[in-house]
């Protein structure tokens, strides 16, 4: 049933929701200024451009003892969506070097800057990635999908605010363990949240409660998600054959539509119903019977299950339930439609279908590396 928190008034979590990038930097920042004792930033992309150099320079600014910031080496690798080693635009070599010189400033500023999961020199593993977004100042934390570039700050994407010290604590723990690189996937249950730190290593194990959940949902699952697949929606395919009513909200001009032609082929016959959003939406939610909301930095991919390190927060409060419905899903749901005829093509989704596998084949035999090392710009 719907937990209404039995914990007094004072030590219940509060939560704000927040849509959009604008809406979640405006609040942010303000939480960075105020902050005395720790300013903890990680981001999968921090790039060094309109919506990354206000994030830097507050930072840098913040008055609080604790200043640190986890990058993963994607940033060093793409910007936009695009490979440098790839590329001859010189505006995209430019903000990269403008992105080296930020943490160059940064670290001069007295912050400590640190680079996740380094590539090195397999190019295969690429794909496993620090998919981490967290914030904490202070008694505040902040987690979901947004990433500190200009590319992720025009995507429709929302970010959770949960003050709360013990929740604060438990997560600065969890990043301490990978700015240390002495990472483990851990979960704990606090004032009524199911928190997961996944390291991209034991995921499987960490993860199958949540699929559990998903496969025993009783009356409905919708998800928000731009890159849904395999093992989550094989259980969302069960909830479904169980008689629950399982919608899947995913863009239509995704940045990856080798997702979406997996989907458009998949979801049907599985029972689950695919609607396409009109935007680029890069935000990460799951309500299960309307009364489990699971939110965070998974997509619900085959990658974040195989081998990407994620927070995941399951959270049963009524009221943040509400105003998650109020402020994503109705609009959603409103602008949303079903695929048309020219969305499927039986061979791109076999073919989808059979790279999204391969891939998953080849993630799974990778050795996960070195975890951190220094930024060195």
């Amino acid at each position: 049933a719907m937990q209404q928190s039995t914990l007094p008034q004072d030590e219940r979590p509060r939560f704000e929701l927040l849509v959009g990038s604008a809406a979640f930097w405006t609040r942010a920042s303000c939480d960075i200024a105020g902050a005395e004792r720790r300013v903890l930033v990680q981001a999968m992309t921090f790039e060094g451009d309109d919506a990354g150099l206000p994030v830097a320079h507050a930072i840098a600014q913040s008055p609080a003892a604790d200043r640190r910031v986890l990058v993963d080496d994607y940033t060093r690798h793409v910007v936009n969506d695009t490979f440098l080693a790839l590329s001859r635009d010189p505006a995209l070599h430019g903000e990269a070097a403008e992105s080296r010189a930020m943490f160059d400033r940064l670290m001069a500023a007295g912050a400590g800057v640190r680079v996740t999961n380094p590539l090195g020199r397999n190019p295969l593993r690429y794909a496993t990635r620090n998919h981490k977004k967290l914030l904490v100042m202070d008694d505040a934390v902040w987690i979901g999908g947004i990433n500190f570039s200009d590319h992720n700050f025009a995507w429709h994407d929302m970010m959770l605010r949960i003050e709360h010290a013990p929740i604060a604590d438990w997560l600065a723990a969890q990043f301490d363990a990978d700015w240390s690189g002495n990472v483990a996937t851990a979960g704990e249950g606090i004032a009524g949240i199911d928190l997961l730190s996944l390291d991209g290593s034991g995921n499987e194990a960490g993860f199958a409660p949540l699929l559990e959940m998903f496969a025993g949902a009783r009356r409905s699952i919708e998800v928000i998600s731009a890159y849904p697949t395999f093992p989550f929606v094989d259980a969302m395919a069960q909830a479904a054959r169980a008689g629950a009513r399982v919608t899947i909200y995913t863009p239509r001009p995704n940045n990856k539509p080798v997702i979406r032609d997996y989907l458009l082929g998949a979801a049907a016959p599985a029972g689950v119903e695919l609607r396409l959003t009109p935007m680029m939406t890069h935000a990460k939610a799951a309500l299960i019977d309307g009364e489990a909301l699971v939110l965070g930095s998974s997509n619900f991919d085959f990658v974040s299950h195989r081998a990407n390190a994620e927070y995941v927060a399951t959270v049963r409060d009524a009221a943040l339930i509400a105003e998650f419905e109020a402020q994503m899903l109705a609009p959603i749901r409103d602008g949303s439609g079903p695929p048309e005829p020219g969305d499927f093509s039986a061979w791109r989704s076999w073919k989808a279908r059979a790279a999204l596998r391969l891939a998953d084949a080849l993630i799974a035999r990778l050795s996960h590396g070195p975890r951190v090392s220094e930024w060195r710009g």
